[in-house]
């Protein structure tokens, strides 16, 4: 038991969002120089623990609290909250990454000078000392996560709250984070890390706390709590056991379903991809990965028609589409961003799903076929009737993932589909790629390379705008190690 003095103490009976309970029986205390670990499956009740113990439960998002939350220590803020999709965390106030993080401490109305020197901190201490002058709208999922955690950092709160902060990062930029954490220990914060990577979380975690459906299963030694085997909870899964990567084979030849060829393409003066050239034949699933900003999602806008090819070719089969428009496209090829909210507009979730279909020309009775099919692997059949907007944002990448599936392309591109995804979410986005490799095949830009290995044939390492590797993915050589 630490003798240091308190950051956060919950003694909380209920947390409810209007009727539904979503959090029921939770006593925790975390002290100054700790990291307290949270994991479960979706819908366990992680993210509402996080609001609660950032203090934003009933302030900034609507919810009634039975018990009492304090932050022992004070500060302004007392407590510090970095989410889980980056893009809710930008203010927008600043027109460059240091002076979007530079917005907390100048409310907090400090001198210039330690503005700045708040400013330079966090962003080392977030690996993103290189953004400082980029547009924030200009950058990759992953390298937003750093800024959000760069603007969390730069408050010097003296509890930090982190919600999946690493669901985006490459490799790499995971073992820098987690180093970063450390770090926020040593020098005496408290650090409360909801995370989904049980690999990563055991490693950092002094304790961890497992949810299951709104209520403490299990608390202690993070090992002892994810080590189990069989699990204690099999929605969430435990720590992977490290295996020997596959043996080396010659890859199947598959007759070429997309090719692209030396093609180049950017944002306005800034080149990401640079003469890239690369196939995926008929009836394969293949990996994307990289570091972030390496170029995998301007390559799926540039293929999806969102980002125009400034030089080569794009061929779907036999057919030259470089120059077709995306609503011509969207009939051969499907795209699920990583931020899913950017594309689910309609009332219910069948609605949604039903989409494509219809725009597609397809009856109703044809499209309510194609889209129950789709919703049922993806196990979202039971909330046919539910908003959009009222899904977990783990479900609402597998709705978007669904919506995808029902229009039947003939290539389908997912970014980052594993994001915040527990072992069942995992095994129902396999089954997707699955139907869709019976169909045409795919393409998963990831950085879950345990996923990737599990699923893909193979990957394809895109580093500075270019193809650098193609190969069966590598636990041991491709991930981080701990």
């Amino acid at each position: 038991m630490s003798t240091e003095p308190l950051a956060l103490s919950m003694r909380v009976r209920t947390i409810a969002y209007e009727d539904r309970i979503a959090l029921r029986n939770v006593a925790l205390d975390i002290a100054r120089g700790e990291i307290v670990g949270v994991a479960g499956h979706v819908g366990a009740g992680k993210s509402t623990l996080a609001l609660a113990a950032a203090g934003l439960l009933g302030r900034s998002v609507p919810a009634t609290i039975a018990g009492a939350i304090e932050h022992p220590l004070g500060g302004r803020p007392p407590a510090a909250f970095v989410f889980a999709n980056p893009s809710t965390q930008l203010t927008e106030l600043g027109e460059t990454v240091e002076e979007e993080v530079a917005v907390g401490p100048e409310n907090q109305a400090l001198a210039s000078a330690a503005i700045r020197a708040r400013v330079d901190d966090a962003l080392a201490q977030a690996n993103a000392t290189a953004l400082a002058l980029r547009i924030p709208r200009e950058l990759s999922g992953g390298e937003l996560q750093r800024v959000a955690l760069a603007s969390a950092l730069a408050l010097e709160a003296p509890l930090l709250v982190l919600d999946e902060p690493t669901a985006q990062l490459d490799p790499e930029t995971a073992v820098r984070f987690a180093g970063a954490v450390r770090g926020l220990r040593d020098r005496g914060a408290a650090v409360l890390l909801v995370e989904q990577n049980l690999e990563l979380l055991a490693s950092l975690a002094d304790r961890v706390i497992l949810l299951a459906d709104g209520a403490v299963l299990a608390t202690g030694a993070p090992r002892d709590v994810l080590g189990r085997d069989p699990p204690l909870d099999a929605r969430l899964g435990g720590l992977r056991t490290r295996r020997d990567p596959p043996p080396a084979s010659a890859r199947a030849e598959h007759p070429s379903l997309l090719t692209i060829e030396g093609v180049s393409a950017g944002y306005g003066d800034r080149e990401v991809l640079r003469d890239l050239s690369l196939t995926i034949g008929t009836g394969e699933v293949v990996a994307w990965t990289g570091r972030n900003g390496a170029g995998k999602s301007t390559l799926a806008r540039t293929i999806m028609g969102l980002v125009e090819a400034r030089t080569g070719r794009i061929r779907l089969g036999q057919r030259d589409i470089t120059a077709l428009p995306v609503h011509e496209r969207a009939r051969l090829i499907g795209l699920v961003f990583q931020d899913p909210r950017r594309q689910l507009f309609s009332r219910t979730v069948l609605e949604e799903t039903m989409f494509g279909p219809r725009t597609l020309g397809l009856s109703r009775a044809a499209a309510l076929g194609h889209a129950r099919e789709a919703l049922a692997v993806v196990e979202l059949h039971a909330r046919e009737a539910e908003h959009p907007g009222d899904l977990a944002p783990q479900l609402q990448r597998r709705l978007a993932i669904a919506s995808a599936l029902a229009s039947r392309p003939q290539l389908l591109m997912l970014d980052e589909p594993t994001a915040g995804q527990d072992a069942e979410g995992r095994w129902l986005i396999r089954a997707a790629l699955e139907l869709q490799r019976s169909r045409g095949a795919a393409a998963v830009i990831t950085h879950d390379l345990g996923f990737a290995q599990d699923a893909c044939d193979h990957n394809v390492t895109i580093s500075h705008g270019h193809v650098s590797h193609i190969g069966r993915i590598s636990l041991e050589r491709d991930s981080f190690r701990r």
